[in-house]
């Protein structure tokens, strides 16, 4: 069956010139980071607004191959930090989701409506407080049981696994989800004699993987980029860096390994675009494997919402 193609108006005109504008504005940054970092330092300064190479300068990236970084321990670093990230908030988002919206209980509400509130504060609130509850973690880290006399979990795994186990927006969002999906799905499952847990993995499940793909993005995304909080409690051990460090740690080394003298005032401006520009790179294409169910779940959301 043919589709009928809508008319060309005036309005939807202005409407993609907008998008077309809008578009154009949001990839400037990659653009400009992309061509910056085919740049020396000369034709950088020579053009501020957009720089233009005046021929293909490799060695921001040759410098990356055949400097002796650890970029494969920091890239397993930072993977096994996005599955445990992914892993266990996304099962105790599931359940949370599952239960503030089909189980009825007394107080329910409260509970949720507590958990809420703990999104009013900004996570930096809770660095000084986390890191000194690591730092005097009883039996870890040369502590006593008391939790003194040594340096508990700071610069160990621990730091970069424990924090952050339970995110209240990703509840939030499966709540809202199961309260889309209809109960009856759950009431026939249940006739069919299927318990709890095989009516989550058969029956609601796949019907969240639009949702689930969302929180794998945001939370991976979250992950690699996470550069505060690894510095805190980790920066002083590099067996356990991230990428996010690394990339910092390259940058500092990136003068040096170019050739400029100690001391050089002038910041390598196209050497960290060249760094940013790779460590876009897996959430570009993890974006572009998964960017159908994403905005199946942005757009399912917004209409729950």
């Amino acid at each position: 069956m043919q589709t009928k193609k809508r008319p060309i108006t005036p309005a939807r005109i202005i409407i993609y010139a907008l998008l077309i504008v809008g578009s154009m504005i949001m990839a400037y940054p990659l653009l400009y980071a992309v061509l910056g970092s085919l740049c020396n330092i000369e034709d950088f300064l020579a053009s501020p607004i957009l720089p233009m190479p005046r021929h293909l300068y490799l060695e921001n990236y040759t410098v990356m191959v055949t400097a002796s970084f650890p970029i494969f321990l920091w890239v397993k670093n930072t993977l096994v930090r996005i599955i445990w990230y992914i892993t266990i908030p996304g099962i105790v988002a599931v359940l949370g989701g599952y239960v503030f919206a089909r189980l009825r209980f007394r107080g329910r509400e409260a509970i949720f409506t507590y958990l809420l509130s703990s999104m009013m504060l900004p996570g930096i609130v809770f660095w000084i407080p986390t890191y000194i509850m690591l730092a005097r973690w009883p039996g870890a880290g040369g502590n006593n049981w008391l939790g003194q006399g040594g340096s508990g979990f700071v610069n160990q795994w621990p730091a970069l696994l424990i924090p952050g186990l339970v995110n209240v927006y990703y509840i939030f969002l499966m709540r809202q989800t199961f309260y889309s999906i209809p109960e009856d799905f759950e009431e026939a499952a249940r006739i069919d004699g299927a318990n709890t847990m095989q009516i989550m993995w058969y029956v609601y499940l796949p019907m969240l993987k639009p949702t689930i793909t969302v929180m794998v993005l945001f939370q991976a995304v979250s992950i690699w980029n996470d550069y505060q909080w690894p510095l805190i409690v980790s920066g002083g051990n590099p067996d356990i860096h991230t990428v996010a460090l690394g990339v910092q740690r390259a940058l500092l080394a990136g003068a040096s390994l170019k050739g400029w003298p100690p001391g050089t005032a002038i910041t390598d401006y196209p050497f960290s675009f060249a760094l940013a520009t790779v460590a876009s790179l897996p959430t570009i294409l993890l974006f572009l494997w998964l960017q159908d169910y994403f905005v199946e779940g942005v757009q399912g959301f917004a209409l729950k919402g």
